[in-house]
């Protein structure tokens, strides 16, 4: 009702809009109601030849406005952006100062540097959340300054490469500008009164990196419409002559999103397409495609964590072509023969970059073994040729124990760490569940007392009353600053807080409650949610020290799915509610690019982000239980 009340009491104000070639006549529409809605004057005639003498009369929105404003008004400090149509086209102009244009330093990342965007929702459905094919981003680069060619442009954006678009580039006094025509092609007729979803953005680089970001609508208030165009604004059709003034039927109140909402498992089919594409086949920088998963923030490394995330990724997904690829590469070149575990990093060319296992791959690529063996023995996979999976999941088991677990009891992070086991421990490895299935597929119950001892460590932990694990710890739960130290290992590589490594917890954890219900990890996860539940939104689903206050001053696809898990596992539906829209919001690429969030260069929170969403979807299911 807000909105609406605001609304109305604009009304009034319209008439002092201000538009392009203010002698070229009255106005052809009323102004903006600012952040809320504007008004798209019809018929008008435009050329798109950088000549904006055309737009006389149509209303210009000034925006300075958003997460990120600049200091300076003459470099990226606002934007312009008017919109216009004739019987067939929606026609839009937009303008920035920009003395100091940064462009073509970023690939095909133009979000990046200078660039100007529109979105627009002719669907119909102005409370969706996700993008469907009459629902685009289009984003316009500096680079284009100069090019004569409206139809040659180059449009990036969500769906960007489906909207029918022309646009002319040109440089202004103080900066630069494009318009643009975007062909209706019958989707939507320009009716006096209807109503289309519309935004506008701007980013500014000063000198290399984004800096800047300026948004129009006001329900858009941390840079999501890329990923949710609910939070577009409206543009209102106004047929020009016309003296009634259509009132946007804006909602009320917002829709609470939940699960449901969300097509969860085809994102996760998504996102597995685009992981290899990404990572596992990409050309070139994945060594010609030898079938590692690397990391393109490594310089196109792989980690044996890529490995055994990519082998549960694809067992899971039923790929076996995948699976095997990346199984027969990691053995052939990254195997210790010694140990039968593998070596933790190897660069494209093939060489060996880090020396000794990490335990946390070896046991992903253990349970992806037993999985693929289940479904071999349902008919649905044929045995692997050479190294039967169930075989080498038994060998690979033995390597673990022998190699990466002391005294019994103790989990270390790999086959090379000094002590026994007691002096760190890195409880993101600690993988209850998986314990579990290794036992029964093996008949030993050795694998127990690694999760009694795993169990007693996370809870005498200093943030264990909040559900909070450190990255790395003693066994009885203290900072291993002593370990560190005596080893030459830096501090800051042995934080006693919950970051990259120990984020993870809530999923490992949260698995052991959601697949074998203990005790202990469904107490875990409750505790994890009733810590979220107290936090304010500037606070909400990051990553803190153990007296729960945020170590970092953001947020990210990886940090709300894992919490996501353990809000799953809690069976808290608010809280997944809340964490599934968070997820959903970074969701914006995953269907048409195959990516969560806005790049695809971080293979591990593309990594978790995947696992999080397949926990909810019901797509990371235990396959060793299923009939």
């Amino acid at each position: 009702m807000k909105r609406l009340v605001s609304a109305l009491l604009l009304l009034g104000l319209m008439a002092s809009g201000v538009s392009w070639a203010q002698d070229g006549g009255s106005p052809l529409a009323p102004a903006e109601i600012p952040g809320e809605a504007l008004y798209i004057p019809y018929p008008v005639a435009i050329t798109l030849d950088g000549d904006l003498s055309d737009w006389a009369g149509v209303p210009v929105s000034v925006v300075d406005r958003g997460p990120s404003p600049s200091a300076n008004p003459a470099e990226n400090g606002s934007f312009t952006v008017a919109v216009a149509a004739d019987s067939d086209n929606l026609y839009i102009a937009m303008t920035m100062p920009d003395r100091n244009i940064i462009t073509g330093q970023h690939g095909s990342e133009y979000w990046n540097e200078d660039s100007l965007e529109f979105y627009l929702n002719l669907s119909g459905d102005l409370a969706t959340r996700s993008y469907s094919d009459t629902i685009f981003q289009v984003n316009i680069n500096a680079g284009d300054i100069g090019n004569t060619d409206p139809t040659a442009i180059t449009i990036t954006g969500v769906n960007g490469s489906k909207a029918p678009v022309q646009a002319f580039v040109f440089k202004t006094d103080d900066g630069w500008g494009f318009e643009a025509q975007v062909a209706l092609n019958g989707v939507v007729t320009p009716t006096h009164g209807l109503e289309i979803g519309f935004q506008a953005h701007a980013n500014g680089a000063s000198s290399a990196d984004r800096d800047v970001k300026l948004i129009w609508s006001n329900a858009d208030k941390g840079d999501s419409s890329w990923q949710n165009p609910s939070v577009f604004g409206r543009g209102i059709f106004f047929e020009v002559g016309r003296t009634d003034i259509p009132v946007p039927a804006l909602p009320e109140e917002p829709v609470g999103f939940e699960m449901d909402d969300a097509d969860w498992s085809a994102l996760v089919r998504a996102s597995w397409e685009g992981y290899k594409q990404n990572y596992i086949f990409c050309g070139e920088n994945c060594g010609n495609n030898m079938g590692l998963v690397f990391d393109p923030n490594m310089g196109y490394q792989a980690v044996s964590e890529g490995i055994g995330y990519g082998m549960l990724m694809a067992v899971l997904m039923n790929d076996p072509l995948t699976f095997n690829t990346i199984y027969d590469a990691a053995y052939q070149m990254m195997l210790d023969p010694e140990t039968g575990l593998l070596n933790w990093r190897i660069d494209n060319t093939g060489t060996i970059t880090g020396f000794g296992s990490a335990t946390d791959a070896e046991e992903d690529i253990a349970l992806a073994l037993i999985f693929a063996e289940k479904r071999v023995e349902r008919s649905e996979w044929t045995q692997h040729p050479e190294r039967a999976y169930g075989e080498y999941a038994n060998r690979w088991i033995d390597a673990i124990y022998e190699y990466e677990v002391a005294d019994g009891r103790y989990l270390t992070p790999g086959d090379d760490w000094a002590g026994e086991g007691q002096e760190i421990l890195n409880l993101s490895y600690f993988s209850p569940a998986w314990y579990r299935i290794f036992d029964d597929f093996q008949g030993t119950t050795r694998w127990q007392p690694v999760i009694t001892y795993g169990y007693r460590t996370l809870y005498v932990t200093d943030g264990a009353r909040l559900g909070l694990a450190p990255d790395w710890s003693t066994s009885e739960g203290g900072p291993a600053y002593d370990y560190c130290n005596a080893t030459g290992r830096p501090l800051d590589a042995c934080k006693y807080e919950m970051t990259y490594d120990a984020i993870r917890v809530p999923w490992r954890i949260g698995l052991d409650c959601i697949w074998f219900g203990d005790s202990r990890a469904c107490d875990w996860s409750k505790r994890s949610a009733r810590f979220l539940n107290t936090l304010p939104p500037d606070q909400f689903a990051r990553m803190y020290d153990m007296n729960g206050v945020s170590v970092v001053d953001y947020q990210n696809e990886l940090m709300v799915a894992m919490w996501l898990v353990a809000a799953h596992a809690a069976e808290d539906t608010a809280l997944e509610n809340r964490l599934g829209e968070l997820l959903y919001g970074y969701a914006g690429s995953v269907l048409e690019s195959g990516y969560w969030s806005g790049t695809s260069q971080f293979y591990f929170g593309q990594s978790l982000a995947w696992f999080g969403a397949a926990v909810v979807s019901d797509d990371f299911r235990n396959l060793y239980a299923e009939p």
